[in-house]
């Protein structure tokens, strides 16, 4: 028989919500530490691909390689809020009431967490724009089918890639934590 989620015990409730944090915990630990090791795999080729060829990058690209080493210092603060959510849902698994977290204490991590993949994703957004509109800026030129300097090269677009991929870790840290605090704020 099922009971209604006010008429729960403190105990049981604890539970749940011990549950949800280390669901999503570890959920956001995974998806962002995958997504944003992507993204640092890509800064890194390209960087050591450009020394090794001993060419130029792309003007201008070295902007979206700026902000994509920017959008990457909120995501590890956003992977280190994911291994705070796993530890909290383990003081919640306490038997001992009063060593829980307060509600507030809860709310005010959920919202760091919220806040942490909003400025990531814009931050990241706008170096994949910056490069995007870099790239297009090159390949619009005429002189780039006379010119073998006018190709944009794959390692150039490495660089948009590692700030979509910085995008994407950031929207799944912002997503789940978002999806707890709605989960939270109706129990």
């Amino acid at each position: 028989m099922q009971t209604k989620p006010g008429l729960r015990s403190p105990a049981h409730r604890a539970l749940d919500l011990s549950r949800a944090f280390w669901w999503v915990g570890l959920l956001s630990l995974l998806l962002q530490f995958g997504l944003g090791t992507a993204a640092i795999a890509a800064l890194v080729s390209t960087s050591r691909s450009n020394l090794v060829l001993d060419e130029q990058p792309v003007r201008g690209i070295g902007i979206g390689i700026f902000w994509a080493v920017c959008g990457s210092v909120p995501l590890l603060v956003a992977i280190a809020s994911a291994f705070r959510y796993i530890r909290i849902a383990q003081r919640l698994r306490l038997h001992d009431l009063e060593r829980h977290p307060k509600n507030t204490t809860l709310v005010r991590l959920l919202r760091v967490g919220i806040i942490l993949g909003l400025v990531g994703a814009l931050v990241t957004l706008i170096g994949a724009e910056v490069s995007v509109s870099t790239l297009l800026s090159r390949v619009e030129t005429p002189s780039a089918l006379a010119n073998a300097q006018g190709f944009v090269r794959i390692l150039d677009l490495q660089v948009v890639a590692a700030n979509l991929h910085l995008v994407a870790a950031h929207f799944a840290g912002l997503t789940l934590s978002l999806g707890l605090y709605d989960w939270f704020r109706r129990q």
